[in-house]
């Protein structure tokens, strides 16, 4: 029997090791390309070689590889069925995500061991432990795709049930995909804090978050992940729309409350004459006295700065 295994793609390389319980090497490889597929080879075979060794040239070790590799080709999704998510960031985040929220848990709960007693066969409502996950937290949407990708691989389910998720993730993305741009706009170009903010207030929420458990995330996605936690709420619609309709009026008044803050009090005298001047700016403008004030002080300096 050849003593040598060879994986073709990172993807495979990945799941073997996986399966092989090497979960540490598994995630050294899971963010790489195929210009780090020798290497992988690699730790593979070093891990045979290593159980060669110790069961005194046992080939079992060898079967057991070329098994997993039989597995990963019968039920693993190709990456062009799923096409529609590999071109679009939103979709790239939405995909793991639906993956990572209904087939992933941060540990065992008390029903998922009612249902193994109740039924061990029930595989459809199998969820794979985070800690064990080879890519964890992606950074970028792509990083979102093969981490998506890497679950669907992972999972005991067969061909066709796969395929019905995926189908049932495109079908979910584009119907909210219109909708993003519109219930969201207040939050895409804020800023870190800002975005922070807004994920405190989801925290303090009783609901939102319970289905999820999602505690840990990064921090480059977290403006882009809020939206989609929001469609993914299994909560009744009006009670979803009062929610983010509340949650978008305490960030304008959160933001407003920042502005009129950073705004430092002056107190001034000024002329009759000065004053019935300002009073007809903040007319002539339709601004308030502070923003009337604010934009003749930026004035006067960039015309100072251009002098000298």
């Amino acid at each position: 029997m050849n003593r040598y295994v060879e994986v073709r793609s990172i993807r495979e390389g990945v799941y073997i090791l996986w399966r092989l319980g090497n979960t540490e090497k598994a995630r050294q490889f899971a963010s790489g390309g195929q210009r780090d597929l020798i290497r992988c080879n690699g730790a593979i075979n070093r891990i045979i070689e290593q159980a060669l060794t110790e069961k005194n040239n046992n080939p079992s070790i060898i079967r057991r590889v070329i098994r997993f590799q039989e597995k990963y080709e019968q039920q693993r999704i190709n990456e062009n069925i799923a096409s529609w998510v590999n071109h679009d960031k939103n979709a790239c985040i939405y995909f793991w995500l639906y993956l990572f929220t209904r087939f992933t848990h941060s540990s065992i709960s008390v029903e998922d061991i009612r249902r193994i007693i109740r039924n061990d066969n029930d595989r459809h409502h199998y969820r794979l432990y985070r800690d064990a996950l080879p890519l964890q937290m992606p950074d970028t949407a792509e990083q979102c795709f093969m981490a998506g990708l890497y679950i669907l691989d992972l999972l005991p389910l067969p061909p066709e049930v796969i395929q019905n998720e995926v189908d049932k993730i495109r079908k979910g993305y584009y119907r909210i995909k219109d909708s993003l741009r519109d219930d969201f706009a207040w939050i895409a170009d804020a800023d870190q804090g800002n975005v922070e903010w807004v994920w405190g207030q989801l925290n303090k929420h009783r609901d939102f978050l319970k289905d999820t458990n999602l505690t840990e995330f990064s921090q480059y996605l977290l403006s882009q992940l809020i939206p989609f936690l929001y469609y993914l709420w299994d909560e009744r619609r009006d009670t979803k729309q009062l929610f983010l309709n509340t949650l978008r009026k305490r960030y304008a008044n959160m933001k407003h409350r920042k502005k009129v803050a950073d705004k430092a009090p002056v107190n001034i005298r000024i002329s009759k004459s000065a004053k019935e001047t300002l009073v007809k700016l903040e007319k002539r403008f339709n601004r308030n006295r502070a923003d009337v004030i604010e934009s003749l002080i930026e004035r006067a300096w960039a015309e100072l700065n251009q002098k000298n």
